[in-house]
Formats: C-alpha cells, sequence, structure tokens
C-alpha cells in the first residue's frame, strides 16, 4: 500500500518539477540552448509514449550532465518500468541523486521510496547512490566547471590568474553571443569559479581556496575522496 500511494506522488510531481531544478544557492553551470532542445526532445518522446527512447534521452543526454529532472525521471522510470526493466533498487539511488541539490520535491519523493526498501536493498541503494554520484553528482559538475574556467584564465593571463585587466573585446557563448571588454568577461569568470570553490567547501571539508594558490588536481583527489562516503 505505501509504495502504491508512493507511485501516485511521483506521477503527480512530473508535470511541475522541472522548473526547480536549481535552487538559487547553486552556482549552476549556464543552460545551453542545445540543453534546452534536448530537454524538450525528452518530454515530447515521453508524452508520446516511446518510453525507450525517452529513457535513453534522460539517462545519456541529461543525467549525465546534472539535469536534476533528467535524473528524476531516470529513477521514475526505473520504478515503474516504463522503457527499462523495473528496479526499486536502482529508481531510490537516481532520485537520491536527483534530490542531493536540497529540491523539496525530489527529496520527498526519494525519502518516501527509500521508507519502502528493506535493509538488504538499503544497501546496494547505496552503493548504486555513491557510483552515481561520483560520476554525475553536482560536486563533480562543478569542479568539472571549474577546471574548465581555470584553464581559459590561465590560458589568458598565464599563472597569475587574478588582478590583471585588458583592452580586449570578448564575444560571451553564454549570453547569445554578447561582446563585452575583455576586463568585464573574464572577470565574470573569475567570479564564477569564486562562486562554485564556495559551493564546493560548504559542502565538503575542503577549505576555500585563493585562485592564484589553488590546485586543480588536489581539489579533484579530496572531493572523490569524500564522495566515496555516505553524508
Amino acid at each position: 500500500m505505501r509504495l502504491t500511494i508512493f507511485l501516485a506522488l511521483s506521477m503527480c510531481l512530473q508535470p511541475f518539477v522541472a522548473a526547480a531544478q536549481d535552487p538559487s544557492s547553486f552556482p549552476s553551470v549556464p543552460m545551453t540552448s542545445r540543453t534546452l532542445q534536448v530537454q524538450q526532445q525528452a518530454e515530447d518522446v515521453f508524452e508520446r509514449t516511446d518510453y525507450k527512447r525517452a529513457f535513453f534521452i534522460y539517462r545519456n543526454e541529461l543525467a549525465p550532465i546534472g539535469d536534476k529532472y533528467g535524473q528524476y525521471m531516470v529513477g521514475y522510470m526505473y520504478l515503474t518500468g516504463k522503457g527499462v526493466e523495473e528496479d526499486i533498487v536502482a529508481a531510490s539511488a537516481w532520485y537520491r541523486l536527483a534530490a542531493e541539490r536540497g529540491i523539496k520535491e525530489f527529496m520527498q519523493t526519494s525519502d518516501q521510496l527509500m521508507d519502502s526498501l528493506d535493509d538488504e536493498q538499503i544497501a546496494l541503494s547505496d552503493q548504486q547512490f555513491i557510483e552515481l554520484r561520483k560520476k554525475y553528482g553536482d560536486l563533480v559538475l562543478l569542479i568539472r566547471a571549474v577546471r574548465d574556467d581555470y584553464e581559459l584564465l590561465r590560458s589568458r593571463t598565464g599563472s597569475r590568474l587574478s588582478g590583471s585587466s585588458s583592452m580586449l573585446t570578448v564575444v560571451d557563448p553564454n549570453s547569445s553571443g554578447s561582446v563585452r571588454s575583455g576586463a568585464n568577461y573574464y572577470g565574470s569568470v573569475e567570479k564564477r569559479i569564486e562562486a562554485r570553490l564556495e559551493f564546493i567547501a560548504e559542502h565538503t571539508s575542503i577549505e576555500i581556496i585563493d585562485l592564484n594558490s589553488m590546485n586543480m588536481s588536489e581539489i579533484e583527489s579530496r572531493v572523490n575522496e569524500q564522495l566515496e562516503e555516505l553524508d
């Protein structure tokens, strides 16, 4: 009975929860037009009940880039056996991944499903969740984004990243091709890095690191170590 009620709740959440992916506290990676197109394609395919194709898109195109609704839908489809063999443990692991950003609706559905599992299933869910988080979790997503921006700054300024100025103009790929001054553009890149490092520090045991002395390999290694453990 409890699982039946949970399934009904999950189905009710499906239409509106996509809009709640990025709470203001999460320094999200900019959404590209390509991602928006894939999201719409997945929804259209799901609505046409082509569940195998929808599952493929959610699982292989959206979930790996940290799309929380995509991760939620992978869990939902495992739970209901739509487009994939039914697997309640896999569903719980994906729901936990979708809930890691603190989205209320995702947390509620994840908690309710976990309450329906027995001890053996919970242990298996823990293992699967850890493996998913190491591949597709928010910390991994942010580390990847920090590394990309870090290399962008290094390619322009050399070994020292902050405090530089430039008379260059830059076409910003994340703002519909708008032209910005070099100082303005690269200053915004530095701010993105700082916001992401602060988020990482708040959610791990890693201290906030100065841009000019940070060691990306060390940060990644310490994050990976922490992701091996459950919170």
